[in-house]
Parts: C-alpha cells; sequence; structure tokens
C-alpha cells in the first residue's frame, strides 16, 4: 500500500505539473472552457505523471526500462520533463502590452536524446523565462516563472510576464529548465503608459511611433519591409492588420520563396505555414525587438472568408462544400483559429467568446487603438466572385454588418469612452478600406466597406452627431495605399475635397509587405502612377493612391499632431534592405482632416490628388 507521504507527494507533483502547464497559455485558448476543443490541462499533468511513478515503488519489483530523465528528485517543484536538450527554433516574440504586463512568446522543440529517441506524448518540455530591466540582463529579474510544452501545442509557448512598470522597456530570455545553458536570443519589448498619464507625458514626454504592416504573403517576396521598419525606423510597437501568412500555395520557387504543403486546411497545415513564415530572419528580428499587436484578415484561414465560409469552402444547410484543401469551412476554421493562437504573442480577452479578438489598449491619454474583426468574427455574406451579383443588391441593407452587433456596439462605446476620459486620438486598427473607392470601371470592392454601406455609416454618424474628433482609420487588404479624410461617401454639401472642411478623421490604408497590387503592377512606374491619377480624380475623399511598391507605414503621434510616413521597398524579390520614403502626411489635433497642402504638394510616387504647381 502506497504510503501516505507518498501519496501527497504525487498530489504535490500533480499540483505543480497543472500549474506550469496552465502558464503556457496556448494550452488554454483559444477555448478556455470548451474541453472538447481546447486542452484539458489536467488530464494532461496525469499523462506526465505517469512518469513519476517509477520513483515511488520497489525497485525490485520495477522493470528498469529507459524514461525520461528528471530534474531533480523533488516532485513538487521539477516533474518529469525532457532532458536531452531543445532548440529556441523561431527565436522570440512579444505582443499586447499592457501597463503592467505583456505576453512573451517562443517555440521550444525537443533535441533527439544520444540514441536518437524523442519524447513521446507524455513527456512535457519545460523551460523557464526571466524578465530583465537591463539590456545585458543584469541584476535581479523582474519577472520570472515555469512552463511546460509540447506537442500538443507544436512547443509553442505563450506567457504573461507580469510585475511591470509602466511605459518602461524590458528585455526577455528563454531557457531550458534542464539545461540552463541553453537559451533563446534576447528579446525587448515594452509596456505603455497607464491609462491616467497624462497625453504629453507619455513615453517619457517623446513622441511614440507605430510601424503598421498587412498582407505578407511568403511566396510573392522577401519580408523586406519587416527588416526595414527593425532596423531603420524607431517604432515602439509593430501593428499588423491581417494577412500574416497566406494559405494558398502559388509558385514562388524562382525567387527562392516556394511554400511547403498545400493549400491549408488542417491543424498540421497551419502549423507548417506559420512556422514558415516566422522562419524568415527579418521577421524574426521584428518579432524579437519589439512588442507586436496584431489581428487577422481572410487568409488565416481562407480567400473572402466571412462568418460561414470562403470563396472556396462553405458550409450550407445540406453540409460542407468541399473545397480543394479537403476541408469544410468549419473545420478549417477551428484550425486556422488555433494555430494562430498558438503562433502569435496574442490575449485571449473572453473565455465565453472563442473567436473573439477585438480589443482595445489605453496608451495614457495620449492615444486609444482600437483593434477591429471586420473578417472572421460575425460578417454577413461576402462577395465571392460567384455571388457578386447578389451581393451588389445588399450592399443598402440596414442590417448588414461587418463586425456582428456586439463588436460594433463595443466599438461605438469604446470611442465614446475614449473621448470621454480626454484621450487625445482615437487610432482603429482594422483589415479594409474604410472610404468608397470607385474603382476604374465604376464599380466598387463589394468585400470591403463599400459592401457594408449601413454598418459605415453607422460608425459615421457616431462620430459627427457625437463630436469625437481625432478619429484614425487603419487598413490594409487591398496590397495598395489610400490616403482619405473621413466623411460620408459622395457627400459634397458638408464636405470639401480641396480644404478637407466638415471631414471627421482620416484613414491609412497601407500596401501588402509582399503582396501583388494587380492593376498597379502590369506596367511599369509611369503606368502605375497614371492608374493613381484616375483614382484619386475618381474618388471625392481620397487624397493620395500608390500601388507600385510594397512596403508598409508609421505613424509618430504626439498630443498636438500625428504624422504618417509611407514607406516603399524597392526590390522584393531578394532579402535587402533598399527603400525610400514615398510621401509623408500630418494630422493636426482637432482639425480632422488631412493638413493642406497634402504631403507638402509633392510625392515620390502614386499620384496626389492636389499636387504643388
Amino acid at each position: 500500500m502506497r504510503s501516505l507521504g507518498v501519496s501527497l507527494l504525487l498530489i504535490a507533483g500533480a499540483s505543480a505539473i497543472v500549474d506550469k502547464f496552465n502558464n503556457n497559455l496556448v494550452f488554454r485558448s483559444p477555448f478556455f472552457d470548451e474541453p472538447q476543443f481546447g486542452h484539458d490541462t489536467v488530464a494532461l499533468s496525469r499523462r506526465t505523471l505517469q512518469f513519476t511513478k517509477r520513483d515511488q515503488v520497489p525497485a525490485g519489483g520495477f522493470k528498469d526500462e529507459k524514461y525520461p530523465g528528471f530534474y531533480v528528485s523533488d516532485l513538487s517543484n521539477a516533474p518529469f520533463i525532457w532532458s536531452s536538450g531543445v532548440n529556441f527554433t523561431h527565436s522570440v516574440a512579444s505582443g499586447d502590452p499592457y501597463d503592467t504586463s505583456v505576453i512573451l512568446w517562443t517555440r521550444a522543440v525537443p533535441l533527439p536524446s544520444s540514441s536518437g529517441q524523442l519524447p513521446d506524448q507524455s513527456v512535457p518540455v519545460c523551460v523557464s523565462y526571466k524578465v530583465f530591466a537591463e539590456s545585458d540582463l543584469s541584476g535581479k529579474p523582474v519577472d520570472s516563472g515555469e512552463a511546460f510544452t509540447s506537442y500538443d501545442v507544436d512547443w509553442t509557448v505563450k506567457v504573461e510576464a507580469t510585475r511591470l512598470k509602466a511605459d518602461t522597456k524590458y528585455y526577455f530570455q528563454f531557457t531550458d529548465c534542464a539545461n540552463p545553458s541553453v537559451s533563446s536570443p534576447v528579446g525587448s519589448t515594452r509596456t505603455v503608459a497607464s491609462s491616467n498619464t497624462p497625453a504629453d507625458k507619455v513615453n517619457g514626454g517623446k513622441p511614440m511611433t507605430l510601424a503598421v504592416f498587412s498582407c505578407s504573403q511568403y511566396q510573392a517576396g522577401w519580408f523586406n519591409a519587416y527588416g526595414y521598419a527593425a532596423q531603420n525606423t524607431t517604432a515602439d510597437i509593430f501593428i499588423h492588420l491581417g494577412d500574416y501568412i497566406y494559405e494558398s500555395v502559388g509558385n514562388g520557387a524562382k525567387i527562392g520563396r516556394a511554400v511547403e504543403g498545400r493549400e491549408l486546411a488542417t491543424i498540421h497545415d497551419y502549423r507548417q505555414r506559420l512556422g514558415q513564415y516566422r522562419s524568415d530572419p527579418d521577421l524574426q528580428y521584428a518579432h524579437q525587438i519589439a512588442p507586436w499587436i496584431v489581428v487577422w484578415d481572410d487568409h488565416e484561414i481562407a480567400n473572402n472568408a466571412w462568418k460561414a465560409g470562403t470563396s472556396n469552402s462553405n458550409d450550407t444547410a445540406q453540409g460542407c462544400t468541399f473545397s480543394p484543401s479537403g476541408a469544410c469551412f468549419t473545420d478549417r476554421k477551428l484550425a486556422g483559429t488555433r494555430a494562430y493562437h498558438e503562433w502569435m504573442p496574442i490575449r485571449q480577452l473572453d473565455a465565453k467568446d472563442q473567436l473573439r479578438i477585438w480589443r482595445n489598449f489605453q496608451v495614457g491619454k495620449l492615444f486609444d487603438l482600437s483593434m477591429l474583426d471586420t473578417r472572421q468574427y460575425e460578417r454577413d455574406i461576402t462577395d465571392l466572385t460567384y455571388n457578386r451579383a447578389v451581393i451588389d443588391t445588399l450592399k443598402d441593407v440596414p442590417q448588414r454588418s461587418l463586425m456582428g452587433a456586439n463588436q460594433e456596439r463595443w466599438l461605438l462605446d469604446t470611442l465614446s469612452k475614449s473621448k470621454n476620459r480626454r484621450a487625445v486620438w482615437r487610432i482603429i486598427g482594422q483589415q479594409i478600406v474604410f472610404t468608397q473607392v470607385v474603382n476604374l470601371s465604376g464599380g466598387i470592392n463589394l468585400d470591403a466597406w463599400d459592401g457594408y454601406r449601413a454598418n459605415r455609416n453607422r460608425i459615421l454618424d457616431h462620430l459627427y452627431n457625437n463630436q469625437i474628433s481625432n478619429t484614425i482609420v487603419l487598413a490594409g487588404d487591398s496590397h495598395a495605399n489610400w490616403v482619405s479624410d473621413l466623411a460620408h461617401a459622395n457627400d459634397t454639401v458638408n464636405y470639401d475635397s480641396a480644404t478637407g472642411r466638415g471631414a471627421i478623421g482620416v484613414e491609412f490604408a497601407g500596401t501588402g509587405v509582399t503582396s501583388s497590387s494587380g492593376t498597379f503592377t502590369k506596367g511599369n512606374l509611369t503606368d502605375s502612377m497614371a492608374v493613381s491619377a484616375q483614382y484619386v480624380n475618381k474618388n471625392i475623399d481620397l487624397q493620395w493612391n500608390e500601388g507600385f511598391f510594397r512596403g508598409f507605414f508609421t505613424l509618430t503621434l504626439d498630443s498636438s499632431a500625428l504624422n504618417a510616413t509611407y514607406y516603399s521597398m524597392r526590390n522584393v524579390t531578394y532579402r535587402n534592405l533598399d527603400a525610400f520614403a514615398s510621401a509623408n502626411f500630418s494630422v493636426k489635433a482637432g482639425e480632422n482632416r488631412i493638413s493642406r497642402p497634402v504631403a507638402g504638394g509633392k510625392v515620390l510616387s502614386g499620384a496626389l490628388k492636389y499636387p504643388a504647381n
């Protein structure tokens, strides 16, 4: 009969194991309270604890087979773990900074033992993490802890570093619990100012810079924009508006960027694709040096996703319509969602709302950053090509929504609260172009806000009716650059395009990191600029358009002004840092429009509505 002391030891060991599984937030997201979809950490700990029993039985009655080693004999603080080494295969990352905490991420893959064996499913890898105030990791750690990972979550680790000071830079590193000499690269991150910090005191009184990205297709080019931003700007936070990965295969072999696997369908597929993207050295370095705030668009699951389908996989009353990937939409969405939460340094906010990634960050009284999900959450049916004529008849239906009622109410309430707490700026990070854009054939993109006009009008009405100033909308998705005043579509009575009078804010929409822009790249630069000139002439609110170059933009803001700089990468067919600033825009606090002359009347690519003579 097992002694009481041994039983208590096993109980203590089980509790410690559960804690270390729970410390890794990946095991609990995105389905905290849904064991059938998530990971039961109690069950995982029992599976691991089976190996501890060999230390609690008489040696004479035990078959002494090879087993996973342990790191000390006290099971309450060091349960059985893999002790043959780990490889931090994808460096480190951080994200979702608050004033006292930030998410830290890594991936710790077990190395084979001396006999060539790898751990079975019962054996976790243990990693420790430490956070320091100094770049050389000297002094006492500000925060530290241990967490388990396993094959169940693709060996990813996501922990929350806490007890941090607001508006402060930190440095962090992961190590192998079983061999502390094996460590990850050192990452740098930061917290943001507490919500009541005066705007002119945020970031130590210096302007704060956000680098904004979207649409990074691996096979379409090298991720030079990430590298340039990381090495040649002073960005405090990196923002990604979606299409971080693409589900398609394509052919990037001619530039050394062929993707692995097939069109994404299963959890293995999505993990493999995320892993390949994160192997890019420029993307790794950009994640290593600063915290990221991210949302998904459609390609994190599949093209033109909406709440019940995509362009090639839809669930119907009769069952699934199968895609070339071999999976129906519900399965793909579950697999893609889980893999995204494993691989991205993002928080899970609501245990009862598993798909919610829309969230708000209060950065002192300088700005609120509201990150939306206009794609996966509750988006009504979109343009799937074959149904375009039908969708065109629905674009003005009052109940039609990009966001779902819950998210829309939350956004409007967040905007009002931001004004009431006297934040200077309200920045809305979301996926698709908000302002109306009439294309060269006279049509509109029904997959953007133009296909959901009533939803757009409700947001604009809320801003106008409540006199909410200094709203900046960010957008990606289109693979081109668009800078516009925010006003109701086709309103030439209340809005003056020449002066910006009557606008209620500004939209900055960015091109892709690599994804092609189609119409704009069919000729040379001169041809592309001619296309842009047609766009700005056809659209009242649009002040600048450019689509020839791939790149990103930055926002630098303080309590008096916001400045946007658009960066163009000269060539993405090979790895390089050759780029230039193609245009600069300014918005003065309280003016709710782009400062005139727009971009100083001169840009290096694209077309302005009112260029300088």
